[in-house]
């Protein structure tokens, strides 16, 4: 699947499987929010007077990396700009991350949009696309040359 994104500001590309849409609680979807500034330039670092950003951005995102490493999403981080990608499945053997699959389906949505969508469900969510796969557990990672690559381990 290949598919081109543009960001005006901060967002992230998501893979996962929307099963897991249910285990994504309030402190899930905060911390996407704040993952989405890593340099403090919202209007979310009013929420933290007198904090160092970096030292929010690291503890208020730790559910969020949780739920990463346990292989429930993978999330590039995007700044502003347009970027093509590729995702294919390879036999590569320098994937850094996990995913899970358990419902046949692995969606690619942008991370703003998966975060309206979840805080207001009647909302519908524009994916960028998605893949049938075989449920279980798989190695993934990008590239330099923006291609994503997936691959099966068990």
């Amino acid at each position: 699947m290949k598919f081109k994104v543009q960001c005006d500001i901060n967002d992230g590309i998501v893979l996962m499987d929307p099963a897991y849409f249910k285990d994504m609680n309030e402190d899930i979807l905060n911390a996407i929010n704040i993952f989405l500034d890593p340099n403090g330039v919202t209007e979310l670092v009013d929420d933290f007077p007198d904090e160092e950003w970096t030292e929010v951005y690291e503890r208020e995102t730790t559910p969020l990396k949780e739920f990463i490493e346990s292989g429930k999403m993978w999330v590039y981080l995007m700044g502003p700009g347009e970027k093509e990608f590729v995702l294919e499945e390879t036999d590569s053997d320098k994937l850094t991350g996990s995913i899970s699959i358990e419902s046949g389906k692995l969606i690619v949505v942008m991370a703003g949009e998966l975060l309206q969508c979840l805080y207001y469900p009647d909302l519908e969510m524009e994916t960028i696309g998605e893949l049938e796969l075989e449920n279980g557990s798989y190695r993934i990672g990008l590239h330099a040359d923006g291609m994503i690559g997936i691959k099966k381990y068990s």
